[in-house]
């Protein structure tokens, strides 16, 4: 790969270790650490827009944390942005400006189901080159799981005799 490379790297509260330690992996020139916070509190209460905004300013210091988390783990100088929205439109706005984007799949399953909705989305539809990045201690992938037994087709229904 060559030095000048730009790397975006999504991070996320469940898969940011493997996202940086791929980041490490790669001989970037400029890393950009993206976190974006979604936040939604259902109802409409009379105090829905107070709460609302309480929930996005804690939101808002834990992705800092997160971030200043993953640039300490990296070890290098990073550009760090949080934002707030539709976590797919805001990663592909961001893709733009880089040349790989690197995320990371869900490590809570194997197969089709590591890659959540978002992040299909953004994989579908990225400008640039993505890498997927595969969490520590995800589901051993290995052997396949068994197949499921087919279900036996119904027995045909007696005709009715007529009278």
């Amino acid at each position: 790969m060559a030095d000048d490379v730009r790397v975006l790297a999504w991070i996320t509260e469940g898969g940011w270790e493997a996202v940086v330690d791929t980041v490490a992996k790669l001989r970037a020139s400029s890393v950009t650490l993206l976190h974006v916070d979604t936040v939604d509190v259902p109802g409409r209460g009379h105090r829905h827009e107070q709460v609302l905004q309480r929930m996005h300013a804690l939101a808002g210091e834990a992705a800092q944390a997160l971030l200043e988390d993953a640039e300490e783990r990296l070890g290098a100088p990073t550009e760090k942005i949080a934002e707030t929205g539709v976590a797919e439109t805001i990663v592909y706005e961001h893709a733009h400006a880089h040349d790989v984007l690197v995320l990371a799949r869900d490590g809570r399953h194997n197969g089709p189901h590591s890659i959540g909705h978002d992040q299909r989305w953004v994989i579908d539809h990225a400008p640039c080159a993505v890498l997927l990045a595969w969490c520590e201690g995800a589901p051993d992938d290995s052997e396949p799981p068994p197949k499921p037994k087919p279900k036996p087709k119904p027995k045909p229904k007696p005709k009715a005799k007529p009278l």
